[in-house]
């Protein structure tokens, strides 16, 4: 399986990566069968992965403390970066991505907030996930972020999240509305569109992660322009896809929401937008995988939401215009 960072698979790609990610669970030693969660092995992947995103981060001027916590529910260990002061603002990555993909908006951001990272369960330095075990999802993102919070001590924070991540911040701030001060959504959050309407995964030839497999993945739609992309973030990004598990863990979310009620993700939410209380920021590229009218629509059924367009950017939008970004939600989280 190619090094993706995020996309939205037709179904037949979602059968296909559930049958790959059903025999490699059967396969892998880290794996028992009636537990989901897979504690992360230390080895050269993991020390790897640990170098690439200690070069991004420093690449980008970013001080950041690592970190890991345990989690009740889904009871495992999860990983967290933070860093900066001030009020909390918590980071949830999207797809198969990983914490660090944050970095060329937390040099900003490190001025005015205490920032908090953490890795997805099945994503970087956090233990993985079989989501074939009969998850569910919804619950399990709201446990997540909770638990995370919880583990951080934070009884409030603003929430920013990227296409899954995006989808899993809607979906916390809707069920914990006390809990979030503001909400920031970079990015389509997870098939905002109609079953109907969403973009096929483009043709990736398959093979081990590599480099110019990642940049594959970021070219077109999911950043405007992949030159953009600095060597130390395509490293970090292609080490955490090498990561133990990590495929597995994707796979079998891939193939998990293909299934009805969780097929439907951010699309099927519209009803209840018109409950979500914490003001919010949609930040959406031109270029995105899903066009800008749809965040546009989500606005109209949220009470105190707006949009804002990006040009020249694709779906992980401040990898194109992290100065833009990092404005426009700064700006946002101090002032409204």
């Amino acid at each position: 399986m190619p090094a993706n960072l995020t996309f939205y698979p037709t179904r037949r790609e979602f059968l296909i990566a559930g049958l790959a990610s059903t025999i490699l669970a059967a396969a892998s030693p880290l794996h028992a069968a009636d537990d989901p969660v897979i504690p992360l092995v230390p080895g050269p992947e993991v020390e790897s992965f640990k170098s690439a995103q200690e070069r991004l981060l420093a690449k980008s001027m970013v001080p950041a403390k690592s970190q890991f916590v345990k989690l009740m529910n889904p009871p495992m260990t999860a990983h967290v970066l933070d860093g900066g002061k001030g009020e909390p603002v918590l980071l949830i990555h999207g797809g198969n991505a990983i914490a660090v993909q944050w970095a060329p908006m937390l040099v900003d951001l490190q001025r005015e907030f205490h920032w908090y990272a953490p890795d997805r369960p099945g994503c970087g330095l956090t233990d993985k996930f079989d989501y074939s075990q009969g998850t569910d999802f919804k619950q399990h993102a709201r446990e997540f972020i909770g638990g995370i919070m919880d583990a951080l001590d934070l009884r409030r924070a603003n929430l920013i999240g990227n296409s899954m991540g995006g989808y899993w911040a809607l979906l916390f701030a809707l069920a914990e509305p006390d809990r979030v001060n503001k909400l920031v959504l970079l990015g389509s959050p997870a098939a905002s569109a109609p079953p109907d309407q969403r973009p096929k995964r483009p043709a990736v030839a398959p093979g081990a992660p590599s480099i110019e497999g990642t940049r594959a993945a970021l070219r077109g739609r999911l950043v405007a322009n992949v030159d953009r992309v600095s060597p130390e973030m395509l490293e970090a990004c292609t080490a955490g896809f090498r990561l133990p598990g990590a495929q597995l863990s994707w796979g079998t979310m891939l193939s998990a929401l293909a299934t009805p009620p969780a097929s439907g993700l951010t699309y099927a939410m519209h009803p209840e937008l018109k409950d979500l209380k914490a003001p919010t920021l949609f930040v959406w590229g031109d270029k995105d995988i899903e066009p800008p009218q749809l965040g546009q629509e989500m606005v109209a059924l949220a009470p105190q939401a707006r949009c804002e367009i990006v040009a020249d950017a694709g779906h992980i939008v401040w990898l194109d215009q992290p100065e833009q970004c990092s404005k426009l939600t700064i700006d946002f989280l101090k002032h409204g």
